[in-house]
């Protein structure tokens, strides 16, 4: 299984012009707002970013005493991995699939993409076990997820950048250090979180979550407060009302500090 995900991940390893032009049959927009899409005419999307901030390159594998993969260090791993797990999972479950050009400049081709109304959208471009939703959520995903998963925070993905009204999610899949030289894979991590994910999408696969602001819209939950300053007007996020200014200063900090290059 192993050898297979090595092998596996050595072809998104490759120039991002080259993976463009292998998925030339899916590619939508010119240069600057490239992407590939792969329509299966699902209510689920699965999102990835190809661009990286270092130069794909596998380096060396670490492997337990019974000579099974440890880690796997490798450069590029955001997004690269992302996109391995993103379209193995999106063929096997039939799901649609969008791999997205310079996130790493927050400008992703994401934005530039038309969205038809999808019951929620994954996205594989987190380190660590745990997942995020940048506010794109309601009470009712956030619960469904935090059934499988520590739900953290996070500051940018290419689902931010996305026209969409459905609930969206990053899941972390077990890479760290990720726009280093010395990024790296726990193997055993990233085993973990894909089946947790599996049995959340069987599970999920046919609800539709909307986002709070279109629950706002329909006067949902209106007139909250900050639980920090207790007078800005806030979001729900993972459990808490938080304002904007909360949350950038006082909360994002804390997990998307200097220590942590997590997404």
């Amino acid at each position: 299984m192993n050898h297979v995900l090595l092998n596996k991940l050595k072809y998104w390893l490759q120039p991002t012009n080259k993976i463009f032009a292998d998925f030339t049959e899916y590619v939508v927009g010119d240069k600057d707002q490239r992407r590939v899409f792969i329509d299966r005419g699902a209510d689920i999307l699965f999102v990835a970013h190809i661009d990286t901030v270092q130069p794909p390159k596998y380096k060396r594998t670490k492997r337990t005493k019974a000579k099974k993969a440890k880690r796997l260090y490798v450069q590029g791993l955001d997004d690269r991995l992302g996109c391995l797990i993103a379209c193995e999972l999106s063929e096997q479950l039939g799901v649609d699939l969008l791999l997205t050009d310079n996130e790493e400049c927050c400008r992703t081709t994401a934005q530039w993409h038309n969205y038809k109304q999808y019951n929620w959208i994954a996205e594989f471009d987190r380190a660590g076990d745990d997942v995020v939703t940048y506010g794109l959520d309601n009470p009712g995903f956030l619960n469904a997820l935090g059934r499988h998963f520590k739900v953290g925070f996070g500051s940018y993905s290419d689902i931010c950048d996305m026209e969409t009204k459905a609930c969206c999610v990053n899941i972390g899949i077990g890479y760290e250090l990720a726009h280093s030289q010395d990024s790296y894979v726990v193997v055993k991590t990233m085993q973990e979180q894909i089946n947790r994910f599996l049995t959340f999408y069987a599970e999920n696969k046919d609800i539709t979550y909307i986002q709070q602001a279109e629950l706002s819209d329909q006067n949902w939950c209106q007139g909250w407060h900050c639980d920090i300053c207790g007078i800005a007007e806030a979001e729900y996020i993972h459990g808490y009302h938080i304002c904007e200014d909360c949350f950038c200063n006082v909360i994002e900090p804390v997990f998307t500090g200097p220590q942590s290059l997590q997404v």
